[in-house]
């Protein structure tokens, strides 16, 4: 394009403009800085873009003929050529292009990366700003997205800046942070740590005193149960391994670790649904069956499903199993990483974890209420407190309290107490079960001469010794 004068703008509205700067070879200067006009009334006032000397030393150098070179900011003000699968939200919907000369521009060293600060509005308390890029990917025919390669940002009351090492579309992305600071995490770690070596060891010890027990007649529910503790054994200690092998144990060691992590996570849920579905026929179908090899089969389900989900999603892709940062906010400006072997790709966790749960819990809960109904309709409540010990261990081992994580999406107050709710339950789910089945051993045995009259009654009494 020709046209006279050191600069021209292209488009008078207000969604896309295109500002072209002449800068001569021989005036560049470090530092230089394009400032766009104050908008005021915008929920993004402003920017300005701080370009390096380096920058224009390598467009010079793949351009020796010519005697100046082309800046052009694109400011746009609209975020539809710019739909990722996530419906990431931008600030104030402003994009900045950046391009100098007609190559591509990456790899700046750090002290001379290319600078974008955004004067904004004060963003929410429970946002955080990001410096992002539109990455169009490999491949031109599937929609881009928004990455933050490269760029770091640093966040100020009323504006970002973004340091980069490449030239593209920029922008401001807003993310919801943790409302949880720094001193509630190292709580809540704590808590964990000590529930999952509580729950690990009572998963264990049950396991072994059911062993060792001497009783002659042991139902398939009990066993059922024992699986579902081996599971909930296999949780913890691969969570305990995960947390400290993340920084430095290595990158096979943190994928190994990772995918044992998901796998005691699938298995746990799995033997979870077992446990609804043995409800389910014990409740719902018929107190006496009988399934060839029903115990086997079941163990097929609960521990081969995990086995085969996990090692597709390795197959797949290996590095979808790895370290992951997590944010540790000290304050709305300022975080920490924190870092766990776990899944890399999010939609797999979304997906998968929390889909299979979701479905967990939905059908388990219809199992729980069925349960109810039917202790409801019993004509002899002498023993009341019996059954609600029995619907409390049912809850545990139903993992209803697992429910807890989706109140954990919320903010405020409720989202804290949710959160420590859920660390507290469900890291003490092996210890909940061992006193549970130690409050049934005890119950059986004080029970053991007593008669019911009721059939309905001897049912559900029967029911709940087995269990």
């Amino acid at each position: 394009m020709k046209f006279d004068g050191q600069n021209k703008t292209l488009g008078e509205g207000t969604v896309l403009r295109a500002h072209i700067l002449k800068i001569p070879l021989n005036r560049v200067s470090p530092g230089m800085s394009f400032k766009s006009e104050l908008e005021e009334g915008n929920e993004v006032h402003g920017f300005e873009a701080t370009l390096p000397e380096i920058l224009f030393a390598k467009v010079k150098g793949r351009h020796k003929q010519s005697s100046e070179m082309r800046v052009v900011l694109m400011d746009i003000t609209s975020q539809i050529p710019f739909q990722d699968q996530n419906a990431s939200q931008i600030v104030g919907k402003k994009v900045i292009g950046i391009s100098v000369g007609s190559s591509p521009v990456c790899g700046l060293p750090k002290a001379q990366r290319v600078v974008l600060k955004f004067w904004h509005n004060q963003l929410p308390s429970n946002a955080t700003p990001q410096c992002v890029f539109w990455d169009t990917g490999p491949n031109a025919s599937r929609p881009g997205s928004w990455s933050t390669s490269g760029c770091e940002v640093r966040a100020g009351t009323n504006h970002t800046t973004c340091l980069c090492d490449h030239l593209t579309f920029f922008a401001v992305l807003m993310t919801s942070s943790s409302e949880i600071d720094s001193v509630h995490q190292q709580y809540l770690n704590i808590i964990t740590y000590f529930g999952c070596i509580v729950s690990a060891v009572a998963s264990f010890l049950t396991i072994c005193f059911f062993l060792c027990s001497r009783r002659q007649q042991r139902d398939h529910v009990v066993y059922i149960h024992m699986n579902l503790l081996w599971a909930i054994f296999l949780l913890d200690m691969s969570f305990l391994i995960a947390m400290p092998l993340a920084p430095g144990g290595g990158e096979a060691a943190c994928k190994a670790s990772a995918m044992f992590l998901h796998f005691g996570l699938l298995a746990c849920l799995t033997w979870m649904g077992i446990e609804g579905y043995n409800l389910y026929l014990l409740v719902i179908e018929v107190f006496d069956f009988y399934v060839k090899h029903f115990l086997l089969k079941l163990c097929l389900v609960g521990w081969g499903l995990p086995l085969l989900l996990v090692s597709l999603i390795f197959v797949i892709n290996r590095s979808h199993y790895g370290p992951v940062s997590i944010k540790v906010y000290e304050s709305s400006e300022s975080y920490t990483n924190a870092t766990i072997c776990w899944i890399t790709e999010e939609h797999i966790h979304n997906f998968l974890n929390l889909g299979f749960l979701s479905l967990v819990l939905l059908f388990n809960s219809v199992m729980l209420a069925a349960m109810v109904q039917k202790i409801l309709k019993l004509r002899h409540r002498e023993h009341q407190w019996k059954y609600v010990v029995m619907l409390l261990g049912l809850s545990c081992v139903l993992g209803i309290p697992w429910g807890l994580v989706f109140f954990s999406f919320a903010s405020g107050t409720f989202k804290l107490v949710a959160i420590y709710l859920t660390t507290i339950l469900n890291s003490l789910q092996g210890f909940l079960i061992f006193l549970w089945y130690l409050a049934k051993v005890l119950q059986t045995r004080k029970s053991s001469s007593m008669q019911f009259t009721s059939s309905n009654s001897l049912r559900a009494q029967s029911f709940g010794s087995s269990l």
